[in-house]
Parts: structure tokens; C-alpha cells; sequence
């Protein structure tokens, strides 16, 4: 990923995660995350929803985020997720989740899912018709 990209997934932090069912019907849903590395996003699954249940069908997603202001600058992000769920990537990841939040996540599971979004696309999203749509990676 481009410098910039980290930079904004870095400071949104919760970005639009989308993914597609079985009836293949999309869905979207925000998502905390984390880069982990250049290739790798990392979110805790805290719900077991939506999302989850997509993605243990269909193991894609793809994520949009977007400078918010001039000059204006736009990605999506495609990828395949790996899910961890009781082992130790996922208990680091809840812990890490866990500090520093209260009764925010009160309706979730006892223990969360760390979902490895690596990243296999990119593209410029940025509104100008000379780059918008166009792969960068």
C-alpha cells in the first residue's frame, strides 16, 4: 500500500467494509481497523453478524476510504480475509480491543474474531476523470 493509504487508514481508523452474501446481496458495514504491515489490515469481528457470516462464505471484501480534504485523494482496496477465531492472533487482538473501551461493546461476544484482510488491488478513486477507477496496485 502507498504511504498515503497507510496514512489514511491510520487516522480514519473506522472505514466501510463491504462484502457479499450467499444470495449475493452486498453489504456494508464500518469497521475499526489496524495496518499491520504494507499488505496485511487487520479489524476485530465483534458482532458475528453480517459481515461474519459473508465472509466465512466468501472469503472478499473490499474497503473504500478517501482524503477528506483538498486536494482530494480516494482508494478502494480489494482482498481476501483470513478469520481467526480462538487462537492466539485472535486473543491478542481482543485484548487489544478491550483496553481502553467500556460498556461500548457490551453487546458483543465474550471473545472477538481477528479478521487478516490482505490486500491483492488497489485503485484510484479519486474524483478526476483521469485516474478514477484506474488500478495503482
Amino acid at each position: 500500500m502507498p504511504e498515503e493509504l497507510i496514512h489514511l487508514l491510520t487516522d480514519w481508523h473506522t472505514v466501510p467494509v463491504a462484502s457479499i452474501g450467499p444470495d449475493e446481496k452486498p453489504n456494508v458495514a464500518g469497521k475499526s481497523v489496524m495496518v499491520m504491515n504494507p499488505e496485511t489490515i487487520v479489524w476485530g469481528e465483534l458482532y458475528f453478524m453480517q459481515t461474519y457470516e459473508n465472509l466465512t462464505q466468501n472469503p472478499r471484501a473490499s474497503i473504500c476510504i478517501w482524503k477528506r480534504s483538498p486536494p482530494f485523494r480516494a482508494y478502494k482496496v480489494n482482498g481476501r480475509v483470513k478469520i481467526h477465531e480462538n487462537d492466539e492472533i485472535a486473543a491478542q487482538l481482543d485484548s487489544r480491543v478491550r483496553t481502553g473501551h467500556g460498556m461500548e461493546f457490551k453487546a458483543r461476544r465474550e471473545k472477538l474474531a481477528a479478521v487478516y484482510f490482505t490486500v491483492e488491488e488497489i485503485y484510484d478513486q479519486t474524483p478526476n476523470p483521469e485516474s478514477a477507477g484506474k488500478r495503482i496496485s
